[in-house]
């Protein structure tokens, strides 16, 4: 069949585009690092190790982990991203996640309404000019023109002859690429990079993908320094799904929830709808910045205030990514990795705890029981009993030994790739400085009302909520960052009446008795703790507390 110079061309540019997406690197490994040996502890070593006996919940901890590890790893592929907060879109399949972006950026530059099976995991930097480039299954990068990006979503492929008859049909590669990287000059946020997830669905969903799996969207949403989760509003409140997959995710990570295509609801049901999402949260224990109503289609909108409404509250988004690009980035690399090593050994200590008890109870029981003359056919059920207690006190202290030896080995290994790729990381020995535990207040004050059987007032909180609207709080920046610190140490300094040039907070800490005195008051500590540390160390509530305000 004789082709017309234009089908051609178009048939010779889809060619090129399949080609550049599923071509093998040849020319060795495009990596800064070898990353041999830290996979294979990743994907070898540790479930080998741990496979036999493992808490409940390592599978969702061996999820995060191998997700942090793929953020890792982007990094290195894609060292744009090194020194950026990721801002990870959230939500159910088509909540609106791209259209957002495509609405911030002032362009549809993403793919939105796309099969699930086609969509890719999207970070979106700034750039000095418009720059894709994709990481295939084959760990290859390819390079692509934005347009690909809409090609490789919805498909490429169908040409039509003069005739208007199908030459080609459409094909769609979304399976053929694991990540893209989108950089261009319309991100205006120089310190963030956003990262559009496929969404997330359960198995037996109809839109259920491997690319959609709720484990792989919670681990992508785990690994991210901040959440944009998305909700639409012609659903009329956020689902028990959402509540649900949402409570799964790290609390510390600040969440902005976006009621998005709000331009479907009239005012007073937009309305109603958004204070429906708070007491659904609230109740549910759920954390979140804020709540706020958006659409991409606020041209189309007539009802001045609805409209004006929804201007209002994009503006707040706005400013929260505004707020959050203020943030100066903070590697939470080791942090975060150390926390599968953590609930191990605690597993493993509890284990030990328990198996030792019920070693000390039978051994007390034959004590007594041959004290006694009782016979020995009697003693033997129970010695058994005893050497198999015995057996898995030693087995559970040889699979924590080699835990602690894959802690060592995968630190050691992660530390010397990051210093040859640059991404911040303590040394191993600081590893184990890294607090294992941060107690949450919030939490604490639930477990304690739990055990009290206090019920809360649900009048009083939205009464509370009402009184304490638009009052701007004492600590405007995110907890754990530096901004916040800063905020901190000036608070204290003011505080202590201390001059401002010159004093670092350890000044504070060692020099101000009364600093000290006041929070060992606070906190309880009996007197004659001369030193900050001393607070610290012996007194969660207040490292909590500091952690949390």
């Amino acid at each position: 069949m004789a082709y017309d110079e234009e089908v051609y061309e178009r048939l010779i540019q889809n060619f090129n585009l399949l080609c550049t997406i599923i071509k093998q690197n040849t020319s060795g490994n495009q990596m800064k690092a070898d990353l041999s040996k830290i996979e294979e502890i990743i994907h070898k070593k540790i479930p080998d190790t741990l496979k036999k006996n493992a808490p409940e919940d390592f599978y969702e901890l061996y999820t995060d982990f191998k997700s942090e590890y793929e953020k890792f790893r982007d990094f290195i592929l894609y060292d744009k991203l090194i020194g950026k907060n990721i801002v990870a879109l959230g939500g159910g399949f088509s909540s609106g996640k791209s259209s957002f972006l495509n609405a911030l950026m002032g362009k549809n530059v993403l793919p939105a309404d796309i099969d699930p099976s086609t969509s890719v995991p999207t970070y979106i930097v700034k750039g000095d000019k418009h720059k894709v480039t994709g990481i295939n299954v084959f760990d290859s990068k390819v390079q692509m023109l934005p347009r690909d990006i809409r090609k490789i979503a919805h498909g490429f492929g169908e040409v039509e002859d003069e005739e208007d008859e199908q030459v080609t049909d459409s094909v769609t590669l979304g399976h053929v690429l694991e990540s893209i990287f989108f950089s261009t000059p319309l991100h205006s946020y120089g310190s963030i990079a956003f990262l559009d997830t496929p969404g997330y669905s359960k198995p037996d969903s109809e839109k259920y993908t491997a690319k959609t799996d709720e484990q792989i969207a919670r681990g992508q949403l785990n690994a991210s320094n901040y959440i944009l989760w998305f909700v639409q509003a012609d659903a009329g409140t956020i689902t028990e799904e959402d509540i649900k997959f949402i409570k799964t995710l790290r609390e510390d990570i600040p969440m902005l929830i976006v009621v998005n295509k709000a331009d479907k609801k009239n005012l007073s049901d937009l309305k109603d709808i958004i204070a429906k999402i708070k007491s659904n949260l609230d109740i549910k224990g759920v954390r979140y910045v804020s709540v706020r109503a958006f659409t991409s289609r606020l041209e189309q909108i007539e009802d001045e205030e609805l409209k004006a409404f929804i201007m209002h509250d994009a503006d707040k988004i706005r400013e929260q990514i505004e707020d959050w690009d203020r943030q100066v980035y903070e590697s939470n690399f080791a942090r975060n990795f150390k926390k599968i090593f953590v609930r191990c050994k605690e597993f493993y200590e509890d284990e030990i705890d328990e198996e030792s008890r019920k070693l000390t109870r039978l051994n007390t029981s034959i004590t007594r029981l041959a004290a006694e003359e009782i016979e020995t056919e009697i003693l033997e059920p129970l010695q058994l009993m005893v050497k198999d207690a015995q057996k898995n006190v030693n087995a559970l202290k040889e699979i924590r030994g080699k835990l602690k030896e894959l802690q060592d080995e995968f630190f050691t290994e992660i530390k010397s790739i990051s210093d040859i790729v640059g991404i911040a990381m303590p040394e191993p020995s600081e590893i184990d400085l890294l607090q294992d535990k941060v107690q949450n207040p919030l939490q604490m004050i639930e477990e304690y009302k739990e055990g009290k059987g206090i019920q809360t007032d649900r009048s009083l909180v939205g009464l509370l909520q009402d009184m304490l609207a638009g009052i701007e709080p004492a600590i405007t920046k995110s907890a754990g960052s530096s901004g916040y610190r800063k905020e901190l140490v000036g608070m204290i300094k003011d505080a202590c009446s201390i001059s401002p040039e010159g004093i670092h907070i350890n000044d504070i800490y060692r020099n101000r008795a009364e600093y000290v005195a006041l929070l060992a008051g606070v906190c309880n500590i009996s007197p004659g703790k001369n030193h900050i540390n001393d607070v610290y160390q012996n007194t969660a509530e207040y490292t909590a507390l500091i952690a949390e305000v």
